[in-house]
């Protein structure tokens, strides 16, 4: 299992002095303020040494003022930024190598978050990875950083730390299957001639996660849960046939496990980003936190699985599909599905749209080279080019 085998520093982050210093990149979204609690509740473990948003100036101001950190980095241009702040996409790296910084929390969205992963991982820093597409974009090049510079990968996504629980102290040929669940969005029961003209307003309804606005449309389309799937096969070294994914509403038990034996284990819990977060955090160790309430079977009742509606949520096919295929094609993938949701959002495009955007880029340009790092991010160029050509040509 990848996330155990390249872990080649201190199996908890160590600092010189005092707590363990952390970079947290993408500090004003969803997973960036969670973070920030569980920080905030660990003061003699861990201390944010720098912080980075993409455009969000007011929150990062007050998280500045909160939490004084050494550095700070803007992604977007703006003109009231202080001129102490880094700015430009150039700020990601430059906080994930603080040489202050043990840990990178990387919360950014999209593929724009790979560089500051690569440059974490290469001086050998824990990176908790909370960039699903880091590893969806170049997974073999990022596992191969991490093993080769003796850095850490660890899951702050929910399905992929509870696979990481389930898996402590087993061997990959213990495995027989790892199964994902989904909530199934907010469509899960609607009909499939309703979904294809669903509004902004429908898809940003998520039953049971608050999220930022890209990743709650993803799991909507199920796109997310395909990105799931990559980033687990890469993670945890198993194969696409031994990736499921079965609908579960309740959003109670984030992932299992099944061992050649038939024992399966599952990693239960209130919906809350903060455990995770902070297991990456401790990973191997538990410490003890307050901040996520406690798990009350009776309260919570009947726990319900349902199968997959794939023809009526064709992008989570389309992802696997294209992680099966491998090369250039989960690149172009989650590049095409970024700017049809980016569209989507904007309201130049329908919901169903998306993946049929998503499907002509794959079909056009999957066989693009995939050998290396410049070669994957020339197919995402392609891809966001496809699909915005589309829609040039469409309006």
């Amino acid at each position: 299992m990848t996330s155990t085998r390249t872990a080649g520093q201190p199996s908890v982050p160590t600092a010189p002095n005092g707590p363990v210093g952390v970079a947290l990149l993408g500090a004003t979204g969803s997973i960036g303020t969670s973070a920030l609690r569980v920080l905030e509740r660990q003061p003699e473990r861990f201390v944010p040494v720098a912080l980075t948003a993409n455009g969000n100036i007011a929150a990062l101001t007050e998280q500045v003022a909160r939490f004084a950190p050494a550095y700070v980095g803007l992604v977007q241009e703006c003109a009231d930024a202080p001129d102490a702040w880094g700015r430009g996409p150039g700020c990601l790296v430059e906080a994930a190598t603080h040489p202050d910084a043990q840990v990178v929390i990387n919360a950014v969205v999209g593929a724009a978050g790979l560089p500051a992963t690569l440059a974490a991982l290469r001086l050998g820093k824990r990176v908790a990875l909370a960039n699903k597409e880091s590893l969806v974009v170049a997974g073999e090049i990022v596992t191969r950083t991490a093993r080769e510079h003796g850095g850490a990968l660890v899951p702050v996504d929910s399905e992929h730390s509870a696979i990481l629980q389930c898996l402590a102290g087993r061997q990959p040929h213990e495995v027989k299957r790892l199964i994902l669940t989904a909530s199934g969005g907010p469509f899960r029961t609607w009909p499939a001639d309703k979904i294809g003209h669903a509004t902004r307003a429908d898809a940003l309804k998520h039953p049971t996660w608050q999220m930022g606005s890209k990743i709650t449309i993803d799991s909507a389309t199920l796109a997310n849960k395909a990105l799931e799937v990559i980033e687990a096969h890469h993670l945890f070294g198993v194969a696409y046939d031994r990736i499921e994914v079965v609908v579960h509403p309740q959003s109670i038990i984030h992932s299992f496990v099944e061992f050649v034996d038939g024992s399966v284990l599952a990693q239960m819990g209130v919906p809350s980003m903060e455990l995770p977060i902070l297991y990456a955090l401790t990973w191997p160790e538990r410490v003890p936190d307050n901040g996520v309430p406690s798990f009350e079977p009776v309260a919570h009742g009947a726990l319900t699985f349902e199968p997959v509606r794939h023809d009526d949520f064709p992008m989570l096919g389309l992802g696997i599909s294209a992680g099966r295929a491998g090369g250039a094609a989960p690149a172009v993938f989650n590049a095409a599905n970024e700017v049809a949701v980016a569209q989507f959002l904007d309201g130049r495009l329908s919901f169903g749209g998306i993946a049929e955007r998503v499907s002509a880029a794959l079909c056009d340009l999957s066989a693009l080279p995939g050998y290396s790092l410049d070669a994957l991010l020339a197919a995402d160029a392609a891809a966001r080019a496809h699909v915005l050509s589309r829609t040039a040509t469409e309006s």
